[in-house]
């Protein structure tokens, strides 16, 4: 049996088409065992994509916010986390942290505070970006320990799931935020019925057009890898080609119920 108290494993990469990279760290979380303690994968997103989450399902307005979604050519997928809906492509950087052990299952927003001030680090050391921690009026997915540039327009959103056997904390780093993104935010929060301000809806590169994607993905790695402990290695394999077998049917895809349906491991041995 592995030592899980040292095994921290930094992960890179996008692991396949908008559905698998949001299936992956779902699968992940609810995986019996697992050869690691403390898993973080960062990648830059496959293709244009709209995650919702529990709570967008409750809204009237789901089945048009679906329809929308699609027309902009966008994947629709129910995600794990929690939160409120947010859309992105390739212009984003996509980071799943997922930890086996007993503490981080219980910290609450203490959790979210510790990334979101970890994370504002990253970004001043990037470039010249007045980010800051708070919600700003009229964002997408408000939350407490959104992070923000200039206490004007919102750029990196966080959102959790915790569960019995470990916790999933999911971040979104808007960098390069094409019109088709500000589009569709806008569009399905309307349908949702949510209230939003379009200026709110930035990116990094609104503030140092210079940064790239791969840019911003290498300095997350970077801190994850230091600050943590963390080894380099790649996801899981077993877990990689399972949620590669996912062929989406109703829409949106909902993570959680193929999940519960498909453990990794099924029908395997």
């Amino acid at each position: 049996m592995p030592n899980l108290d040292h095994t921290r494993l930094l992960a890179s990469g996008s692991a396949g088409c908008p559905v698998t990279e949001l299936v992956i760290p779902a699968l992940l979380l609810r995986a019996p065992e697992a050869e690691w303690s403390e898993l973080v994968h960062i990648y830059v997103p496959h293709g244009p994509t709209v995650a919702f989450s529990g709570r967008d399902l409750r809204s009237p307005g789901i089945a048009e916010a679906t329809e929308v979604a699609h027309a902009a050519g966008f994947e629709t997928v129910v995600r794990s986390p929690g939160g409120r809906m947010v859309a992105y492509d390739s212009g984003a950087v996509v980071i799943d942290h997922l930890d086996r052990t007993t503490g981080i299952r219980h910290a609450g927003s203490s959790t979210f505070a510790a990334n979101a001030g970890s994370h504002v680090q990253v970004l001043r050391g990037l470039a010249d970006i007045d980010a800051r921690v708070g919600e700003v009026d009229g964002e997408y997915c408000p939350g407490e320990f959104s992070i923000n540039v200039g206490g004007v327009a919102k750029v990196v959103g966080s959102a959790q799931r915790v569960t019995a056997t470990g916790s999933l904390f999911s971040t979104v780093v808007q960098v390069a935020v094409s019109d088709r993104v500000r589009a569709v935010i806008t569009d399905v929060s309307e349908a949702l019925g949510y209230d939003l301000r379009a200026g709110s809806i930035a990116g990094l590169a609104d503030y140092a057009p210079s940064l790239t994607a791969g840019e911003v993905a290498a300095a997350f790695a970077a801190d994850y890898r230091d600050r943590l402990g963390l080894t380099d290695g790649p996801l899981p394999a077993e877990v990689v080609a399972h949620a590669s077998t996912v062929t989406p049917g109703a829409s949106p895809f909902h993570v959680d119920d193929w999940t519960r349906a498909n453990p990794v491991g099924a029908g395997q041995g």
